[in-house]
């Protein structure tokens, strides 16, 4: 739930993927290995570099594809003739719900991939409070309910008679806590309403209220990136709804009247930016009482770190209001799903945070036209994290900063495809969707929504071939690629592998002895000319895309 500041047609036919190889009649058993004796691999693309099943035209960008729908490996013979020297880029991707076993991959990096220096456009920082940002999100997916009495629920008079958090005025103080506990005392330094008349409160640190550190007119600043019409604020509403209502439960603060608080404070006095850089925790949403309650703050409310903020120029502030998106997605999230369908249909915490960061993803381009954080960030860092690339990492596994695994790029840059590929409706339908409970079903239903013959796995390895492969935005080749998008108010950049990947691209120098439960892993043959002929194992439920160009 916090955010880590980091500067990311369906199957079978036309572009879909390639002819599935079918469980043999005779008994097999788990180590069997079944070869339908020809070339495996189908043309992919339409209009591209892929003239047939086994020819390439020579230059530009083909694909070919193969999955093996049995449930034992199978060895796969390719054949690709008319190469003039390009690089053959393979990428396993485990469409299945289970780890699989990747025997015998050999993987062969150029030695300018493997050495080239990686200098990405990020800002990351070692963050110590692993252990408060695990206990927030979870408090934020299922432990709020453990509070929530539903034999205790308020009457509609009585609500109504519920009176909102105190009304405050500009240069008013007051004491808040902190995910550890800790108080800060704050000042209310700029209020403002939106466009539907909610009032915004921007409170700072008393001691980082300084013209040389969190100025008056930065705080305006910030304010005004929320609450202007059109502004962060008015961008949650469109696309998921209110941030705060009617509930019914007489545990939580008023439905109706409350302000939205944004805490700028200093959570870690340490002169650095970045780490732990905001959180949005649901404890606030709760009245305060004993126990864990003892620490609310009885509001709705978002924590931004101000040293994040001033402490980086312009890149801070950027940052800083791309944090503040992220977070009103949580806050929305939490009333949305968890307060007004139940616990049972919150996001897990891969979901919830690819949910954010797709929030990102839509607003950068209102926040500041410069700047849009999945292309900037999140998947520049996808290409190349600890030089190796963020690959063979499980969509459902959370991960963040792992020694070969960066979820927040890895769900960043895989909801940027999404959001590129199916649209503003997409988006809606995933955030609003009722009546299924398991997060991967839910976004399964909703890419489905918009290309019912699709799903997460044919949509994942075509954004795994996309990504490993460099395919170029300008191949046009429509399904492996992210274009610019505008709809509504909002405005999506293109993103083009090829070019941010050029130069940036790491891939990993062995294979993993285990490729992971939807999760994507490349190899490159380089410089090949004549045929490419190479008979590769493929595990089961997993599709071999080869890229070539």
């Amino acid at each position: 739930m916090l955010a880590l500041s980091l500067s990311a047609c369906g199957g079978g036919g036309g572009g879909g993927g390639g002819g599935y190889i079918p469980v043999s009649s005779t008994s097999t058993t788990a180590t069997d290995v079944k070869s339908d004796g020809g070339n495996a691999v189908k043309a992919s693309c339409v209009g591209c570099a892929a003239i047939n099943d086994s020819t390439y035209a020579g230059s530009g960008t083909g694909v070919w594809q193969a999955a093996n729908g049995s449930s034992v490996p199978v060895d796969m013979p390719l054949s690709i003739s008319g190469l003039t020297g390009q690089t053959v880029t393979l990428v396993f991707t485990n469409e299945s719900t289970t780890a699989e076993a990747l025997p015998g991959l050999v993987v062969r990096s150029s030695s300018e991939i493997a050495t080239t220096a990686n200098k990405a456009t990020v800002q990351q920082a070692v963050d110590e409070d692993d252990s408060a940002k695990d206990a927030i999100r979870e408090f934020n997916r299922s432990g709020f309910a453990k509070l929530l009495d539903p034999q205790s629920k308020a009457s509609p008079s009585l609500l109504k008679s519920i009176t909102p958090s105190a009304a405050y005025t500009v240069a008013d103080q007051r004491n808040i806590f902190l995910y550890d506990r800790t108080q800060r005392t704050v000042q209310l330094a700029a209020q403002r309403a939106t466009s539907d008349g909610t009032t915004i409160n921007l409170w700072v640190q008393t001691d980082e209220l300084d013209p040389a550190r969190v100025s008056s007119a930065l705080a305006t600043r910030m304010l005004d990136k929320f609450a202007t019409q059109g502004g962060i604020y008015d961008m949650l509403v469109r696309v998921g709804g209110p941030l705060w209502g009617d509930h019914g439960m007489s545990q939580l603060i008023a439905g109706s009247g409350q302000p939205v608080d944004i805490f700028i404070v200093n959570f870690k006095p340490d002169h650095q930016p970045y780490g732990l850089v905001g959180y949005f925790w649901g404890l606030n949403n709760f009245k305060a009482g004993s126990g864990d309650l003892t620490y609310s703050n009885e509001s709705l409310s978002l924590y931004l770190d101000s040293e994040s903020l001033y402490l980086d120029g312009e890149n801070g502030v950027k940052q800083i209001a791309t944090v503040m998106a992220h977070e009103g997605m949580h806050m929305q999230n939490f009333y949305r799903r968890g307060v007004k369908m139940g616990s049972d249909y919150t996001f897990d915490t891969w979901l919830e945070e690819m949910s954010a960061l797709m929030m990102e993803d839509w607003a950068s381009f209102n926040i500041d036209p410069s700047h849009n954080a999945i292309r900037d960030s999140r998947y520049p860092y996808y290409l190349s994290y600890n030089g190796a690339g963020s690959y063979n990492c499980g969509l459902t596994e959370w991960t963040p900063m792992g020694a070969t695994c960066e979820s927040y790029a890895v769900t960043g840059s895989f909801g940027g495809f999404l959001n590129r590929q199916l649209g503003l409706d997409f988006y809606k339908a995933l955030l609003t969707n009722t009546g299924v409970k398991d997060s991967t079903e839910m976004l399964d239903k909703a890419i489905k929504s918009r290309r019912p013959e699709s799903g997460i796995g044919q949509e994942l390895r075509r954004f795994a071939a996309a990504s490993a492969g460099l395919i170029p935005l300008g191949a046009g080749i429509v399904e492996y690629s992210m274009p610019a998008r505008n709809e509504d108010v909002f405005s999506l950049p293109a993103i083009d592998p090829a070019s941010l990947g050029s130069g940036n691209r790491k891939l990993p120098q062995s294979a993993p002895a285990l490729l992971q439960a939807l999760a994507s892993f490349p190899a490159i043959r380089s410089k090949v000319a004549g045929t490419y002929s190479e008979t590769v194992r493929v595990p089961p439920g997993t599709t071999l895309s080869v890229v070539i160009n």
